[in-house]
């Protein structure tokens, strides 16, 4: 029986890989209505980029920055709690989003979070 050994990518095809384009939605969840402007470089000898980010915009831009700007920008917020001798103790009880990215590009029934959907229909 033959033995599939699978290797690590290495960074140029991790590189390639965040720097396909894709599709998305940018919510700013923080400021509705605002700019969000940060710089981002990922990986050593790569330019740093600027980004403006426009709430409700829908933009291209590399895997790579959506993915960051899908697992940052959060923050906890912390709750007091008592423990089992009765004493306060700070825990994180849940984060708080500032903004969001969402993907256009590979919609299924279950990444649609909204309740509210909407028939367009030519009459």
């Amino acid at each position: 029986m033959a033995q599939i050994i699978k290797s690590k990518p290495t960074i140029a095809q991790l590189r390639e890989r965040d720097a396909e384009l894709v599709t998305g939605k940018f919510t700013f969840l923080e400021v509705p209505g605002g700019i969000l402007s940060f710089d981002y470089r990922k990986y050593k000898g790569d330019s740093l980029i600027t980004y403006h980010l426009l709430d409700g915009q829908i933009r291209t831009i590399p895997r790579g920055v959506a993915k960051h700007l899908a697992s940052s920008g959060s923050y906890p917020i912390h709750e007091y709690q008592t423990d089992e001798t009765g004493r306060p103790v700070v825990r994180v009880g849940r984060m708080k989003k500032r903004y969001n990215f969402e993907s256009l590009e590979f919609f299924g029934d279950d990444d649609i979070k909204s309740n509210e959907l909407y028939t367009v229909e030519r009459v």
